[in-house]
């Protein structure tokens, strides 16, 4: 395992430094894409920044695998000797260092190690959060007289769920989530529930009802899973970010189509504990909220 784990090294390291200037790449190339379509829908930049996050996990699978089919890098790993240069297949590649016998056996296992341990601590943070959603659902329950789930099942079948989603209560959050992908869950705070105005409870369930339509929570178990194994490049943390802005403004939009509201009407949270409704317009200035909209606000969230 050990001398092993010494020959794929170099094509391990290798394939990480590739990412730098493959990262730089697609970045570039996604702002581009992005600034000139800051005007488009947000279902188009949405679409194009995982684009550009799946060519980021991509890139480096295929980086490796060709590395790995290499004639020189696969005698090595048969065991023959280990040349005093890098293979043929190697130097070639631009940002790669000379690496010579003593240099694949010093400078490419640190680097792999490096690596490795960044990504498992990351592995274990998005494996402890998943254990808390877990607990999450176990503690939540269901409000006495059921007026949020009746609320939830007519959302629902607007949006375009075909089964009802369970919406319960918590302690244990500060806004409302949704926990889980195979039975998905929507989890509203007890705290809030007790407080905000019907209407704007309403449409904080249709948007999370929002994103259990559009598979939202998988999708960002992917984004968790990219961002552990490549968290070393900048370019993979703003595509992400960039992904989850464009996701709200789309939840945004179905549970605007879900309530009636014209599809055009934003409603900016504007942080996790502070909330506020307010719809604005997006060209037409005569486009006119319903008359409880304008009164749809809250002090907690």
């Amino acid at each position: 395992m050990r001398d092993a784990f010494f020959l794929l090294a170099p094509a391990l390291g290798a394939t990480l430094l590739h990412f730098l200037w493959q990262g730089t790449l697609l970045a570039l190339l996604a702002s581009g894409a992005l600034a000139l379509l800051r005007d488009a829908r947000a279902q188009t930049r949405y679409a194009i920044a995982c684009l550009a996050l799946f060519a980021a996990l991509l890139s480096p699978l295929l980086t490796l695998g060709w590395l790995l089919a290499s004639p020189s890098l696969a005698a090595s790993a048969a065991g023959a000797d280990l040349p005093t240069t890098a293979p043929a297949a190697l130097s070639g590649w631009p940002l790669l260092p000379e690496v010579t016998a003593s240099g694949a056996a010093v400078r490419w296992p640190w680097l792999v190690v490096g690596w490795a341990t960044g990504a498992g601590l990351l592995a274990l943070r998005m494996a402890g959060g998943l254990l808390w959603i877990g607990r999450l659902r176990r503690r939540a329950w269901a409000d006495d007289n059921g007026v949020l789930q009746a609320m939830a099942d007519p959302l629902a079948l607007r949006i375009g769920l075909r089964n009802p989603v369970l919406v319960r209560l918590s302690r244990d959050i500060a806004s409302p989530v949704v926990a889980g992908w195979w039975r998905p869950m929507v989890l509203v705070p007890a705290a809030l529930a007790l407080r905000m105005p019907a209407s704007l409870l309403e449409a904080l369930i249709a948007h999370e009802l929002a994103h259990v339509r559009r598979h939202d929570y998988l999708v960002n178990l992917l984004q968790g899973v990219v961002e552990t194994l490549l968290f070393y490049h900048p370019v993979v943390w703003w595509l992400s970010r960039r992904i989850r802005e464009e996701r709200e403004l789309i939840a945004d939009d179905l549970a605007a189509n879900a309530l009636g509201i014209a599809a055009g009407w934003r409603w900016p949270w504007r942080n996790s504990t502070a909330r506020s409704l307010h719809p604005r317009p997006r060209s037409h200035a005569s486009h006119r909220p319903p008359e409880e909209a304008s009164s749809w606000h809250a002090s907690s969230i």
